[in-house]
């Protein structure tokens, strides 16, 4: 049978050490896996990164930490057709304005955790454009996060997008997991899951998905990839879901041909 890969990615690391940062993480290592904590690097507060650099020192392979945006602003907000479209970046921000920030929050990732960061970059809300793909490829990271579908309309899309050498196509942002972005020097690597069904505001209010639920989303795309990413934000976690979180990692633990991994390995390994 053949091995699938999972990494865990916990987006928002930023002021507050929450307790449910603290429970999430401790969960994570106690059970051996790797979890990629997020970090907005304008945000980041001096307590927060102390723990973080804490704890990567004491748990180095279990503690991966990439580049969250820059300061995880809701720069703008629209409707369009009938959806809710708002982002930090991407819209119809400038090339220019878009790497001013990315490069100066990749500053404060290089001053804070020197050569202890994998160069990731992740848009806060998933948003971006043609501009701000290119502005992270000259900064020079060396992947990107995104995000993936396993519809059939979804692989239509994407298989559609790529050969039109696509971020978006009609209002839709195309997949390239696990592929060489075009005219950049990204590898892009995507999310699948999340545990939260809905949010219901940009505080802590959602509605999570229940463990049956999570499991049949979890085994679907099981069957359809070989390299599963899931997104956590654990500022909209308590008790009873990280209770649920714990009993599902167990879960994918009991499952023979899985193997956790963080996006630094994916990254080697197929890049």
């Amino acid at each position: 049978m053949k091995t699938k890969l999972i990494f865990f990615r916990n987006d928002d690391i930023r002021d507050k050490l929450d307790d449910s940062l603290v429970q999430m993480t401790k969960l994570f290592i106690q059970n051996n896996i790797p979890i990629s904590h997020a970090v907005e690097p304008a945000n980041i507060s001096s307590k927060v990164l102390e723990w973080l650099c804490d704890i990567k020192q004491k748990h180095s392979n279990f503690i991966e930490i990439v580049q969250h945006g820059y300061a995880h602003r809701l720069n703008y907000r629209k409707q369009i057709g009938g959806k809710i479209k708002k982002g930090e970046f991407g819209g119809d921000r400038t090339y220019q304005e878009q790497f001013d920030e990315i490069r100066n929050g990749q500053k404060i990732m290089d001053k804070y955790f020197g050569n202890s960061w994998f160069r990731l970059f992740t848009f806060p809300y998933g948003a971006r454009n043609a501009a701000a793909i290119k502005a992270v490829s000259d900064s020079g990271f060396l992947a990107v996060n995104g995000s993936m579908g396993i519809t059939t309309k979804h692989k239509y899309l994407y298989k559609i997008g790529q050969i039109l050498n696509k971020e978006m196509l009609f209002g839709r942002k195309i997949s390239w997991h696990l592929k060489h972005k075009p005219n950049t020097n990204l590898f892009q690597i995507d999310t699948s899951i999340s545990n939260i069904k809905k949010f219901n505001d940009e505080m802590t209010n959602c509605e999570f998905y229940s463990f049956e639920d999570l499991k049949k989303r979890t085994q679907m795309y099981l069957k359809k990839n070989d390299v599963i990413g899931f997104v956590l934000h654990h500022r909209y976690e308590n008790e009873i879901s990280i209770e649920q979180l714990e009993l599902f990692v167990k879960w994918l633990k009991s499952i023979p041909n899985i193997k956790f991994t963080t996006q630094e390995d994916i990254y080697k390994a197929y890049a």
